[in-house]
């Protein structure tokens, strides 16, 4: 694990990272997985009768959010923060460290294109839903389009 953060630069980046013990309290709070975003979307998919899904695959790349093994389809739920979404203003950067942000979410997007090719190569059809989308009355839309992809 730690040689692979070399190959990424992340243990470079974060010698020299610097920030407040409130910066860091928030940061290690941030989950990785069960977020309320992923949430909101498998029981808007349960309620709706899309069920059969499983959760958090370890095996497969990019440990997607929600996958349905026969259909080949797994769904992504990104933070608008974290994986800089291109539909809302949640994608600024930080004024502080600017250099660790920019180099950051720079990796997260590498990584992301990278388990997109990974799983497609694989036969999976990859879904990516951004956590704006599932705000509000965007939370259907989302189960219709998992439901478009499922062919249902």
């Amino acid at each position: 694990m730690a040689e692979e953060r070399k190959a990424y630069g992340i243990l470079k980046l974060r010698e020299t990272w610097v920030v407040s013990e409130a910066t860091h309290a928030s940061m290690v709070s941030n989950r990785s997985k069960d977020t309320r975003p992923e949430q909101a979307l498998r029981k808007a998919l349960w309620a709706d009768g899309l069920r059969g899904y499983r959760k958090n695959v370890s095996r497969l790349p990019g440990r997607p959010d929600v996958v349905y093994g026969r259909a080949r389809l797994a769904v992504f739920v990104h933070g608008c923060f974290w994986h800089g979404c291109p539909l809302c203003g949640r994608r600024r950067i930080p004024k502080t460290n600017r250099a660790y942000w920019e180099a950051k979410f720079a990796q997260n997007a590498e990584r992301d294109a990278r388990n997109k090719a990974a799983l497609e190569a694989a036969g999976y059809r990859v879904l990516v839903l951004w956590e704006c989308q599932l705000r509000g009355d965007g939370l259907r839309e989302c189960v219709r389009a998992v439901r478009e992809a499922l062919g249902r």
